[in-house]
């Protein structure tokens, strides 16, 4: 299960090419370039942040999920998509697009689950994320500027910190806290796969050795099919209207 976290170095970048090649494209033509082109650039990046977020991509038992939000997620799944040399292309872009959306209902649903089950973070516990971002992104004007680059208010990073530690808060009780691992399921696994435990010296190694890692790895498997029994438990109940398809189909 991906832990979702916010850092200095969260950045729109699927949103930012198109934003480049219009500011290219007024600097050479020099419409409506009446400041550097710079200045230029910032302002177009501000009102394509703006009208992302009025964009709305689904809705999940009416609460929205804006066009900037899966931007956002689309740039942070994205590298998992690309190997090395790997060619950008339309289906590839699709099949980001498919899945962050994919990922954005989860996480949505879980976190109107956990305000519905009466969860609440600490706002002391937000303050200090926030200090560790401020920390992070370097002194003077750094922070003002990480808020712009990432198209956030002050508010709206609070708001996202908050969410972040409600998915965690639920899922902590709904994934982890439903799964056990015991010794001898890690001893039956072991038999089935003991052919393939070696350390780098390529010596087989015993069930005591490669114990931490089975378990590490047998959990990761269990969090996995419990997220996705989970999701489906969320979908019974839940409103999804899926905004691009309509509008598609429309």
């Amino acid at each position: 299960m991906r832990k979702k976290t916010l850092t200095a170095t969260m950045i729109v970048l699927l949103l930012s090419q198109a934003l480049l090649s219009a500011c290219k494209k007024a600097e050479t033509t020099g419409e409506g370039l009446k400041v550097s082109p710079e200045a230029h650039q910032k302002e177009m990046v501000k009102k394509s942040f703006e009208e992302s977020k009025k964009a709305i991509a689904a809705k999940i038992n009416g609460e929205s999920i804006t066009m900037f939000s899966l931007l956002r997620e689309m740039n942070t799944i994205a590298p998992q998509y690309a190997a090395a040399g790997t060619q950008r292309t339309p289906e590839l872009d699709q099949k980001i697009r498919t899945d962050a959306l994919h990922t954005l209902i989860f996480q949505e649903m879980a976190v109107q689950e956990a305000r519905k089950r009466g969860m609440k973070v600490d706002p002391e516990a937000i303050d200090r994320e926030m200090e560790n971002i401020r920390a992070t992104t370097g002194p003077g004007d750094a922070f003002r500027e990480f808020l712009a680059r990432n198209g956030l208010t002050e508010q709206e990073l609070r708001k996202t910190i908050e969410q972040d530690a409600l998915f965690e808060m639920i899922a902590a009780q709904e994934i982890d806290a439903k799964i056990t691992v015991t010794d001898a399921a890690l001893r039956e696994r072991y038999k089935k796969e003991k052919a393939g435990w070696k350390d780098p010296a390529h010596r087989k190694m015993t069930f005591e050795e490669s114990k931490v890692v089975l378990e590490r790895k047998v959990r990761a498997e269990a969090a996995e099919k419990r997220m996705r029994e989970w999701e489906q438990e969320l979908k019974k109940n839940a409103r999804i209207e899926i905004i691009e398809q309509k509008q598609k189909q429309g």
